[in-house]
């Protein structure tokens, strides 16, 4: 069989289709891979121009493939519409999106994979090439059944190494080319792990836990051996490499001899800069230090919401006091590493008390930071989804924010529309935190809007919050149409100046 796989993310990352990739290349298939990477403005599509590129290339492909998450969803039927109609080639589709929200996309594609589906798209192309009935492989949705998910695959080394071989990969760049090394911008997304030990009501790995009840564990790791060994490969293949961002729910999760070796080994032969993910959970100062040790620069921990969101809402059992516990042993290594917090905020189950209070919370945490702040965008097929749509939140798929991105402050407000004062302020917040501001908000301005009765009279009366929030957003438009395409355009050693000098790291 002859297969193209399509990216619709907005980096080329994309480690599971990449495995999949690989997988289907050792059952014997041939395999291109084509990047359909765009700016994370969701309202954007594809021009006319851009899929009749995308049809050149697909055009003798048996079976095209494509992966997607809710926010480029859109961006997906496009591809899909055009490759039955235009090409009348079948289309699988696969992702986030297929996982949590199986029901509308089986609707435009002739065959959906559920859950993880190394197994299950090597089925169905051997089958489809032989000519063979389909409906009996697991995790494969179409219109005229639903199969159930298959035993989940405990040893994760079982799968080959994700499928890094350029030669026969394309990637969107105005027009559709051939990828180049510098695609990367000196840092490649790794994956080592599967699964998350949390169950969060926004997320997939809430929907993923409840699919795969009964199919084996959900939270898996490689071995230490499997990952350096491709560490070490991709090392070599991509010399230009820079980073790895290791983007595991939480590298924590694993136990501290593991963590030591995989140090040990990653600092020998290896040897780059390194980043990953943490949970207040799992924060271990003993693992901290030898990670450290052996070149992590970079942690991102998540926050999310205020006390009663986590617990209430996000059904994320974490405590504010893990989290200061947590941000106390970080802030000890202040000086080699740098400390990224994400929250979440636009919330409608949200109160003003919850904002005030998750405000008042940050400003205690030990200084300096850099504080992400994501606004929330209800997926479809998640349980917070489900929940403000039989509430009356959600009256309109539109009303669930998924054409938008964590970060477009003031759209996501306009939608939402409460708590917009207190909601403006927290975005405002946004960027690195020192003892005296955060982002462009100096601390003595944040303690002064956030006076009682100056917060009862503008959640009141609302116009200078609008006046405010419409020049913020278009400050935001010229930010991401404007300076980011200018900045990706930057030569890269003038970037890593320019990003050292803006986030003083």
């Amino acid at each position: 069989m002859k297969i193209s796989l399509i990216s619709t993310s907005t980096y080329p990352g994309d480690q599971g289709l990449r495995v999949i990739s690989s997988c289907l290349k050792k059952a014997g298939h041939e395999v291109q891979m084509i990047f359909m990477v765009m700016e994370e403005d969701y309202s954007k599509v594809y021009s006319l121009k851009v899929l009749r590129q995308l049809g050149i290339l697909c055009k003798d492909s048996d079976l095209v493939g494509i992966s997607c998450m809710a926010s480029t969803s859109i961006r997906a039927s496009q591809i899909i519409n055009y490759v039955k109609e235009v090409l009348e080639k079948p289309v699988v589709l696969g992702g986030v999106h297929a996982t949590i929200s199986p029901e509308s996309c089986v609707k435009k594609a002739d065959y959906v994979i559920v859950g993880e589906g190394e197994e299950a798209i090597v089925e169905l192309a051997n089958k489809l090439e032989k000519k063979q009935k389909v409906d009996k492989i697991k995790n494969l949705w179409t219109k005229k059944f639903r199969n159930p998910v298959r035993k989940l695959v405990e040893n994760l080394d079982k799968f080959p190494f994700p499928d890094f071989d350029i030669e026969n990969h394309y990637i969107l760049d105005k027009n559709i080319r051939k990828f180049k090394e510098r695609d990367f911008h000196g840092m490649i997304f790794y994956q080592t792990e599967r699964g998350c030990p949390h169950s969060c009501t926004y997320c997939i790995n809430r929907r993923l836990k409840e699919i795969n009840k009964g199919k084996g564990k959900v939270l898996r790791t490689n071995s230490v051996n499997h990952i350096i060994k491709d560490l070490v490969r991709l090392k070599k293949k991509f010399p230009n490499t820079k980073t790895f961002d290791i983007r595991d729910e939480t590298f924590f999760v694993r136990d501290y001899e593991t963590i030591k070796k995989f140090c040990s080994e990653y600092k020998k032969k290896v040897g780059l800069r390194w980043k990953c993910l943490a949970s207040p959970m799992n924060m271990d100062e003993k693992k901290l230090n030898v990670m450290i040790n052996a070149g992590m620069t970079d942690i991102i921990v998540g926050i999310q919401g205020s006390e009663r969101s986590n617990f209430e809402v996000y059904k994320r059992y974490i405590k504010n006091e893990d989290i200061m516990k947590c941000a106390k042993i970080l802030n000890k290594y202040k000086r080699k590493i740098a400390v990224m917090y994400d929250v979440i905020t636009c919330n409608p189950y949200e109160n003003k008390e919850d904002i005030v209070k998750m405000i008042r919370f940050l400003q205690k945490l030990p200084k300096p930071y850099y504080l992400s702040v994501n606004n929330l965008v209800f997926f479809l097929g998640s349980e917070l989804y489900t929940t403000a749509r039989k509430d009356g939140i959600i009256k309109e798929e539109i009303d669930s924010a998924f054409n938008l991105n964590y970060w477009d402050r003031w759209k996501h407000i306009k939608l939402k529309r409460k708590n917009e004062y207190l909601v403006l302020i927290l975005n405002l917040m946004r960027g690195v935190s020192t003892k005296r501001r955060f982002g462009l908000m100096p601390d003595f301005l944040i303690n002064f809007l956030l006076k009682k009765k100056r917060v009862e009279f503008h959640l009141k009366h609302k116009r200078m919050t609008y006046f405010a929030g419409s020049i913020i957003g278009v400050g935001d438009f010229f930010r991401e149409h404007v300076l980011k395409p200018t900045y990706r355009s930057l030569p890269t050693g003038f970037k890593s100046w320019y990003d050292k000098v803006r986030y003083r790291v």
